[in-house]
């Protein structure tokens, strides 16, 4: 049995983020498909103590420039992008048509010489290539969550709604307050929580207002908004509502159709190990 380590900056441990409940469904799907699975944060990371026969790297920005180097040149690995770590800002959106100067490009070469590089989302590989122009680029569709977290989201789904729309705190949650006033869209501003108890709070209204400051490889929240039968109110930088299944499916079916294409997802990063 081969020896992985995951690195990322952050596990689910210590922060409830998109990216890291995202990466704590892979690592425990591939730890129960057996796999000899440790985690390393990218902090921490030396070649000279931290071993194994492939390595996953999800976030990465605490990865030093000398730990980069010796994986392009001494070991196999495979990144999962979560965000836009090939510009400088991390955050494409800063750009027309997502497009930054090749002056703010990053990391080329460590993507280059990865295995694979696995996107979210079409639209997110789509951007990334534009930047890099690589060959080892594949998108696996949608971000990854839990049957844990489907069941959940199946128990809080109600046919009957609020008449209002819900907005969560984020760096442009002021942008989705002003077109709710605007528009005299009947709101409530959520106050943060956990990740069960957002899900039980967001069930009951009409839909969501977001409007993420960077461009959102997939986006869990949007994602979990749809399956909880929530309209949605948001930009073009939202990765999963590039996808053709975004518009086509909604509620409980969405939720069968996204049990199947994150059990896809799963084998497929298995697969590549």
């Amino acid at each position: 049995m081969k020896d992985i380590i995951y690195i990322s900056d952050f596990f689910d441990d210590e922060i409830i983020g998109g990216a890291e409940l995202s990466d704590g469904v892979v690592i425990k799907y591939l730890k129960e498909k057996g796999v000899n699975l440790k985690t390393v944060k990218s902090q921490t990371f030396s070649p000279n103590i931290h071993k194994a026969d492939v390595f996953i790297i999800s976030n990465f920005t605490g990865l030093s420039e000398e730990s980069k180097l010796w994986f392009q040149e001494s070991a196999t690995y495979i990144i999962i992008e979560r965000d836009q770590k090939y510009v400088d800002t991390r955050n494409t959106a800063m750009y027309d048509g997502f497009i930054a100067p090749q002056s703010k490009v990053v990391n080329k070469s460590f993507y280059s010489h990865a295995k694979k590089v696995f996107c979210l989302t079409h639209k997110q590989a789509e951007i990334m290539n534009m930047h890099l122009d690589i060959e080892n680029i594949e998108t696996l569709g949608c971000t990854q969550f839990s049957q844990d977290q489907f069941d959940h989201i199946r128990k809080m789904y109600k046919e009957k709604k609020d008449s209002k729309w819900c907005i969560v705190p984020g760096k442009r949650s002021n942008k989705a307050i002003q077109l709710c006033e605007t528009q005299s869209i009947p709101y409530d501003y959520l106050k943060n929580c956990k990740w069960n108890e957002l899900i039980e709070t967001i069930s009951s209204y009409q839909g969501i207002v977001f409007f993420s400051h960077a461009f959102e490889s997939c986006c869990r929240l949007v994602l979990e908004a749809r399956m909880l039968g929530l309209k949605v109110k948001t930009d073009n930088r939202v990765g999963c509502t590039y996808e053709e299944w975004f518009g086509k499916y909604k509620g409980i079916e969405l939720i069968s159709f996204l049990e199947t294409k994150v059990e896809e997802t799963l084998e497929r990063i298995y697969s590549e190990i």
